[in-house]
């Protein structure tokens, strides 16, 4: 951004006319507004005038039904042979969107707050009720014999435990009561001695239990025992209470041991089977409850409990059984009724699933209606009971209870997993950007009693409550920035000179520029294409995994509006994730702060590594090293970035972010390469446009002799470690990074002036920061990695400083190196020994370019043309 300053070139103009140059500030503002109102949207009763001020801001021609169309004037589409519209130029974002109040109004945009709050999600499923089979019974022949008597002679009689069934004839039940009573008769001829036989078998308590196995009752045993003569037909009875569902035999069949008589079943508990789909599994639990309605009953809802979800999906239907613990007491409901469930899920953060019900309790694994304070055992089944949270449940702890952070589903512009939604930026105060102009033009004075006047108006203004509306993300946002400019505006009421005013302003600036990437114009309403991180999404919500913070406004009505308007104007969109049309990003010279660009280098770093783990396919390592990149990604600062490159980066920040927020929590190998993918396309984008591997031209800075002797002290280290790679000898490899180490330290600063002193700390502080990465590197593929930065840096040093004389100086290249990312590295002579694989590998003689260098400073050449 160019100081406000520099566009003047005569004090005497601005003492002249300063309160008309101010005053003239708002009008274009305002002037530029209407313009941009006028070419984005279009205004009735538009003439040739306003058409030409249109055209002043034209960057391309597009067409409005294939916006990849892109011309440099006007024409006919070549697809369709519509004429073609300007683009004209907006707000300055990468996706960012400025219209007037009234445009807003006619696209009918509206936003709401992102939010943090517990939401709930309704799971509707169908199915039917049906029996349960823990309450099903069977009446069984337990001795072969004929049906005689049937008491109940038709299914749907309800019965109670103890009711006679049936009377059956049977040879051998009538065999086995005559042998329990003549070994009655043997035991009182013994005269109550016991009636034992060989091993001391006791005849009749043994005729006794055959009869029991068999299903007779203690009363029919004794009544047996007491008349002392045997009878041919017994009466089964139930031994359970119920409804008789099936009657299986007649009268006169003969039935022989196992075969069934009579079905009965329980119907005051039932089970209640119920359809859930794929996408909806996510939210269901064991224990949950589920309420449900049948057309029998219009109204009346019941309810159960989940106690079993089907492990086995039905391929065909794409849907799981789900069953339904149901209490039946007044028997309403019958088996094969149809019913319609609902389960209300209260979802907590992470899209974890919260009942508040649970929460501490422990539950029964197979009965879901025991559930205690403690543990225990269950009541029904005897089994230990287990914690809720086992069950998939949020911990109990209050720690754990996030809420969600949540969107209407209105808002975003799905395309997967990843959505685009648009941010509605806040107001800044109007009168911020005038105090500012206001200080630009006084700090181009020699007056600094003017300039400090500016800064303590600045000052006040800033001291002023935020009054744009908006949310507490907006207020707290802007304290922020306040806070950090009250800084600034307090050291220049304190400058001495002009120069030292100035200075303070170019550091103000910087926050400027933040503060207009974070806050739009007054009365503009701009707004920011922002792709975030999708999670489960509710009745009325998606979860939000990743790209927004609580607070802020997202566009829930014209969302789709804005975008096609983005679109045209080439800027990246739901349709051209990329912009320009769907062909990407130019590459642009762009000046970078050297710090930044090794930022960049460590995030590459980081980047192999996601790639090494991804290529293992080890899930638990695709993990780690995806958390390993968003580590680099928060270490990198971007704001010594300013103009393109600072737009460019926050694009390239957002989408990485993305990628490590759904990268961390990959669960399969699949979804692992797939976000891989989406991160190898991103990060191929970021070393094109900021190239942190590629040599960068350095202007010479004359110092003196001497210092350069100090340098040259360097190139025998480096030329060790160079051997030491090539040789693969991690210990020796460490002895010449301590070498470097020393010799760094020991340069001393005093002959160089105070520009090349500045320069001098700038590049010595990034080459210890390389040393210190090489010192933690764990073994040799860590140490070539960190090698290649420490080469940049030292082809920096020896173009913008100088060795002295130390001999040749060869600098090679090797793009296959690290991985095809390509690296450098120098040599006293031109015998090919790539450090980036050691001898014994089979590209230990890549080299792809040479160059030499002698002590003396010469221009870096263009390319490397050379091949071994």
């Amino acid at each position: 951004m160019n100081h406000p300053f520099d566009a003047h070139t005569s004090n005497a103009f601005f003492q002249r006319h300063r309160t008309k140059i101010v005053a003239g500030g708002f009008v274009a503002v305002f002037v530029f507004g209407f313009l941009l109102s006028l070419a984005l949207f279009g205004s009735a009763g538009s003439d040739g005038a306003s058409a030409s001020a249109a055209a002043d801001e034209v960057t391309a021609w597009t067409c409005s039904m294939h916006p990849q169309i892109r011309k440099s004037g006007p024409g006919a589409c070549p697809i369709c042979g519509m004429d073609l519209i300007p683009v004209s130029k907006s707000a300055s974002g990468m996706r960012t969107l400025a219209v007037s109040p009234e445009a807003r109004a006619l696209m009918s945009i509206q936003s709401s707050p992102v939010e943090r709050r517990y939401v709930d999600h309704d799971v509707l499923m169908v199915g039917k009720v049906e029996y349960d089979e823990t309450r099903l019974g069977h009446i069984t022949a337990r001795v072969p014999g004929r049906l005689d008597r049937m008491y109940v002679d038709f299914t749907g009689i309800k019965i109670k435990k103890g009711d006679h069934m049936v009377t059956m004839y049977s040879e051998a039940l009538y065999s086995a009561q005559d042998e329990l009573i003549q070994a009655i008769k043997f035991a009182r001829a013994r005269k109550g001695r016991p009636s034992l036989i060989g091993g001391g078998i006791d005849l009749v308590e043994s005729g006794r239990e055959k009869l029991r196995l068999w299903g007779l009752t203690e009363e029919q045993i004794k009544a047996i025992e007491k008349q002392e003569k045997p009878s041919d037909h017994i009466t089964i009875y139930s031994p359970i209470s119920g409804v008789v569902v099936e009657k299986l035999r007649k009268e006169g069949d003969r039935v022989r041991v196992g075969d069934r008589i009579y079905t009965v079943a329980d119907l005051t508990h039932l089970w209640v089977k119920l359809d859930a789909y794929e996408s909806d599994l996510d939210w269901l639990r064991y224990g949950q409850k589920v309420t449900f309605t049948t057309e029998a009953f219009p109204g009346e809802e019941f309810s159960g409990q989940i106690a079993f979800i089907d492990p086995v999906l039905n391929e065909r239907t794409r849907t799981v059984k789900v069953r339904v613990n149901v209490p039946n007491p007044k028997g309403k409901l019958k088996p094969q009724m149809f019913v319609r469930g609902r389960v209300r899920v209260q979802v907590a953060g992470l899209g974890r699933v919260l009942s508040p019900d649970l929460a501490g309790k422990w539950i029964s694994p197979m009965h879901p209606e025991i559930v205690k304070d403690k543990p225990g055992k269950c009541d029904i089944c005897g089994m230990a009971l287990v914690p809720a949270e086992s069950l998939g449940y949020v911990p109990a702890k209050s720690g754990t209870l996030t809420k969600p952070l949540v969107i209407p589903s209105t808002a975003p512009l799905v395309t997967g997993k990843r959505a685009i939604v648009y941010v509605e930026l806040p107001s800044r105060p109007a009168d911020v950007d005038a105090s500012f102009y206001a200080l630009g033009v006084a700090a181009k004075d020699d007056d600094i009693e003017h300039t400090r006047e500016a800064f303590v108006a600045l000052s006040r203004i800033l001291d002023r409550p935020y009054e744009e509306g908006g949310t507490v993300y907006a207020k707290q946002l802007w304290h922020d920035l306040a806070n950090r400019l009250s800084e600034d505006a307090l050291a220049g009421q304190r400058a001495v000179t002009p120069d030292g005013a100035r200075k303070i302003l170019k550091r103000l600036s910087k926050v400027m520029d933040e503060m207009h990437e974070l806050f739009a114009p007054h009365d503009q309403p701009t707004f920011e294409g922002r792709e975030i991180v999708l999670g489960p999404r509710t009745k009325d919500h998606y979860l939000v995994k990743h790209g927004l913070q609580e607070g802020e406004l997202v566009v829930t009505s014209g969302a789709f509006k804005i975008d096609s308007e983005i679109q045209i104007q080439a800027k990246p969109s739901m349709m051209t994730p990329e912009g320009g049309g769907g062909g990407g990003h130019k590459s642009h010279k762009m000046s970078v702060p050297r710090k930044f660009l090794a930022q960049v280098r460590d995030l590459d770093t980081a980047y192999q590594k996601v790639s090494d783990a991804t290529e293992a396919k080890d899930l638990a390592k695709i993990r780690a090293a995806f958390n390993g990149l968003g580590e680099a990604l928060r270490g990198v600062n971007s704001r010594p970035l300013t103009g393109h490159p600072r737009m460019l980066w926050k694009e390239f920040a957002m989408l990485l972010g993305n990628d490590v927020a759904e990268g961390r929590d990959v669960k399969q190998t699949r979804e692992a390469d797939r976000v891989y993918l989406l991160l190898k396309s991103h990060m191929r984008r970021v070393r094109e446009q900021f190239r942190p591997h590629q040599q960068r031209v350095v202007e010479r800075i004359e110092v003196p002799a001497r210092f350069q002797q100090q340098l040259g002290r360097l190139w025998p280290t480096y030329l060790e470690l160079h051997a030491a790679l090539a040789e693969n000898s991690q210990s020796r490899a460490r002895r010449a990074i301590a070498d470097f180490k020393a010799a760094l330290a020991a340069v001393d600063d005093k002959p160089l002036g105070d520009a090349a002193r500045a320069t001098w700390h700038e590049e010595r502080a990034i080459v210890a920061e390389s040393i210190e990465k090489l010192e933690n590197a764990g073994d040799l593929k860590s140490l070539r990695t960190e090698m290649s930065p420490l080469s940049t840096e030292v082809s920096v040093l020896i173009r913008a400083f100088g060795f002295g004389d130390v001999g040749p100086m060869y600098e090679l290249q090797c793009t296959m190196a690290l991985g095809n990312r390509g690296a450098i590295w120098f040599q006293s002579d031109d015998q090919t020994r790539n450090p980036y694989f050691g001898v014994g590998d089979e590209m230990f003689k890549c080299s792809m370019g040479k160059e030499l260098i002698s002590g003396d400073f010469k221009a870096p050449h263009k390319g490397h043309q050379h091949h071994e």
